[in-house]
C-alpha cells in the first residue's frame, strides 16, 4: 500500500467531508485498487436517534396529525400516499435516512403536489437508506426496515420505508426514487409492484438527487392498475425542472392496460443466464403463460456487458461532485431549492457517514485519479449497452427478466460488491438507458415473491405497464 496512494485517498475523503481514520481509508483504497466494492459500515440502530417510528416495520419517519388531502375528487381519492424521505413535503421534516442532514421544506415537490390534485393523502414521510446508498435497507440512521413477509430477509433498498409500507398495508401508494433499482429492488423484496419510469418524465424539483443522469421518482402499490394512475398523475414537464420532458402517459384510460393482443415480448438471454437457475425457471414458467391472452414469447440476445459496474462508477462519482458542489451537481441539474442546498452543506460539514464513505470514496477516488477517465469508460460502457438494447426493441415491444437474479437476501449478508450485483445486476442497466422499468411479483418460492421485471424503450412507459398488467393476470 503506498503512502501517495493513501494520501491521495484521505485528500479526497476530507474534499467530500469524511473525516475516517486511516484503518478504514486504507480498506476502502485497496477496494479502489483492485476494482471491488467496500465492505459496508455495521448495520446501525434506531437507539439515540430519536426519530423512531411507531409502525411495526419501521417504514415511516415523519408523519401528519391526520393525512394531508387535498380534494375528494379523482382518480386516486380515498388512497393514501407515504412519501419516500428524499422528496420536499411541505411542514414535514426531510432527512434523506441520515442523521446529519434536516430541513422542514415549505414546498411540496411537483411529484407529490400532482397526486394531491388526483385525490390522494399524504400520510408523511418513508424511511430509506443514507442518501439512497444501498439495495437492501439496512442501514438508515433511524433503524433499518423490516420487511412485512419475512423479518429475516432485507426489505430492499433503497426505498425500503416506501416498499414496507405498501407492504404492510399501512399505505396504498407510496414514492420511491430509482438511481440503480431503489423503487423495483425493495418491491421485488416486498412483493409488490414498483415502476421506474423513463428518466425525465416525472419532475424531480424538490428531490435530493444521488446521480442526476440516472434518478428517477416513481410510485410503489399493491397493484398495476394503481400504479398506473399514480404515473399518469405524476408525469409531465415542470418549469422548475429544466430537464423534465414535455411527455406523459401515453394511455388515455386504465382499460387500455388489458390491451396486449398482438405485442411480441422479448426473453433476453444474459439477464436469465445471471440469474439463479430457481429464479430463471420460475420467472419463464410465468412468461410462458402471456401467450393466453395473445402476446408472443420470443427469445432476443441482449448482451448486459459490465453494466453493473458501469453503473456503480457513474452514480458515486455523480453523487462525489454533489457533494463537492454543496449539493448542487454538474449537469443536469433539476432546479435546485436554496433550503435543500443548505441542509445539504451542513450534513457534509457534519460527516456523511462511514456507509456512505464507503460507497463514494473508491469511484471518487478513482474519477479523481484518472481525470476523469474511469466516468468516460463507465460512460461509453452505458452508451454501447443502450445501441445493444436498442437493437433487441427493434424485433420486440417489450422486455421480461428477472427483477432480482436471486431470493430476496438475508439481513446482514451483502457485504461485498459481489454480494450488490445480483440485487442490481438486473435493474442497474435500464436506469443508465432511461428506458420504463415495471417489477411485479409472478410467483413464490418456499413463500418467497419472486418478480418478473417489464422494459419497454424509452418514452413508452404504458406499454411496459401493460405488459407487466398482462403477467399480473397469468400470476401465481
Amino acid at each position: 500500500m503506498s503512502g501517495s496512494g493513501l494520501a491521495e485517498m484521505r485528500t479526497q475523503a476530507e474534499r467530500l467531508g469524511f473525516d475516517l481514520p486511516n484503518s478504514i481509508l486504507e480498506e476502502i483504497l485497496e477496494t479502489a485498487t483492485d476494482g471491488e466494492a467496500s465492505p459496508t459500515a455495521t448495520v446501525p440502530t434506531a437507539e439515540g436517534v430519536g426519530h423512531a417510528s411507531d409502525d411495526d416495520e419501521n417504514a415511516l419517519l415523519a408523519v401528519f396529525d391526520d393525512p394531508r388531502v387535498r380534494t375528494d375528487a379523482g382518480p386516486l381519492s380515498g388512497k393514501t400516499l407515504a412519501v419516500k424521505d428524499n422528496i420536499a413535503v411541505a411542514d414535514l421534516e426531510m432527512t434523506c435516512g441520515s442523521a446529519t442532514y434536516s430541513v422542514v421544506p415549505s414546498f411540496t415537490a411537483p411529484a407529490v403536489e400532482r397526486l394531491l390534485e388526483a385525490g390522494i393523502a399524504v400520510v408523511g414521510k418513508a424511511n430509506m437508506e443514507p442518501f439512497a446508498m444501498g439495495p437492501t435497507g439496512e442501514f438508515s440512521d433511524f433503524g433499518h426496515v423490516t420487511n412485512p413477509l419475512d423479518p429475516d430477509r432485507v426489505a430492499g433498498g433503497s426505498s425500503s420505508g416506501s416498499a414496507a409500507a405498501v407492504a404492510a398495508d399501512t399505505v396504498e401508494v407510496a414514492l420511491g426514487t430509482d438511481t440503480g433499482g431503489s423503487v423495483r429492488i425493495p418491491s421485488a423484496c416486498c412483493g409488490i409492484v414498483g415502476v421506474k419510469p423513463s428518466h425525465r418524465l416525472v419532475p424531480r424539483y424538490g428531490f435530493v438527487d444521488f446521480a442526476p443522469s440516472l434518478d428517477t421518482i416513481g410510485p410503489m402499490t399493491r397493484d398495476v392498475s394503481t400504479a398506473a394512475s399514480a404515473l399518469a398523475a405524476m408525469a409531465g414537464p415542470d418549469p422548475r425542472d429544466p430537464t423534465s420532458a414535455d411527455r406523459s402517459l401515453e394511455f388515455e384510460t386504465l382499460d387500455e392496460l388489458e390491451d396486449v393482443d398482438g405485442l411480441t415480448v422479448g426473453i433476453p438471454d444474459t439477464p436469465f443466464e445471471r440469474s439463479s437457475d430457481e429464479i430463471a425457471a420460475a420467472v419463464r414458467t410465468v412468461t410462458d403463460r402471456l401467450s393466453t391472452l395473445g402476446v408472443e414469447t420470443v427469445p432476443v440476445e441482449l448482451d448486459l456487458g459490465d453494466t453493473e459496474a458501469a453503473y456503480l462508477n457513474i452514480g458515486a462519482a455523480e453523487f462525489s461532485w454533489l457533494v463537492s458542489g454543496n449539493g448542487v451537481t454538474r449537469g443536469q441539474g433539476t432546479g435546485y431549492n436554496e433550503a435543500l442546498r443548505q441542509a445539504f452543506e451542513s450534513a457534509r460539514e457534519a460527516g456523511l457517514g462511514e456507509h456512505v464513505a464507503r460507497r463514494i470514496l473508491p469511484p471518487a477516488f478513482l474519477d479523481m485519479t484518472s481525470g476523469g477517465a474511469s466516468y468516460a469508460a463507465a460512460r461509453e460502457e452505458g452508451l454501447a449497452f443502450a445501441a445493444r438494447l436498442a437493437a433487441a426493441f427493434e424485433s420486440v415491444d417489450a422486455l421480461v427478466t428477472p427483477t432480482l437474479r436471486v431470493l430476496p437476501p438475508k439481513i446482514e449478508t451483502v457485504t461485498t460488491r459481489a454480494d450488490l450485483l445480483p440485487i442490481l445486476g438486473n435493474t442497474a442497466p435500464f436506469n443508465i438507458a432511461g428506458t420504463p422499468a415495471v417489477t411485479v411479483p409472478v410467483t413464490s418460492i418456499d413463500d418467497v415473491p419472486v418478480s418478473a421485471q417489464t422494459i419497454a424503450p424509452r418514452f413508452e412507459d404504458g406499454r411496459a405497464l401493460r405488459v407487466a398488467r398482462a403477467l399480473e393476470r397469468v400470476a401465481d
